[in-house]
């Protein structure tokens, strides 16, 4: 059954073992690294330990070694939810959508 909070329009895939993303980061400003949580063509869940705000553009480096694929990524925040252990779930749509191919080079 589909969750009626759900607002994706495209289905998310968790992502494999060696596929990151090195950073995120609002134009001006590092945060550090994010752990991947999903990844869609359309946008990305990403588990930080820095809260970012609503609206915010920020650019994220997605990459996995063990494909030779890196991908930076203009990215807009949708939600931030801060959740158990002070780490915050960040949902971002891409600016710019990636296609199928480069998707499944992090997530396959």
């Amino acid at each position: 059954m589909n969750d009626p909070k759900e607002k994706r329009t495209a289905e998310r895939y968790p992502v494999n073992f060696s596929s990151s993303c090195d950073f995120i980061s609002p134009v001006l400003e590092d945060f550090g690294p994010a752990r991947v949580k999903n990844l869609s063509c359309e946008g990305v869940g990403l588990i930080s330990s820095q809260p970012l705000d609503t609206g915010m553009l920020i650019v994220i480096n997605l990459v996995n070694p063990a494909q030779k694929a890196s991908k930076t990524l203009l990215t807009r925040v949708i939600h931030c939810t801060k959740q158990a252990g002070g780490t915050y779930l960040i949902g971002g749509n891409f600016v710019t959508p990636i296609t199928y191919d480069e998707l499944r080079l992090f997530v396959m």
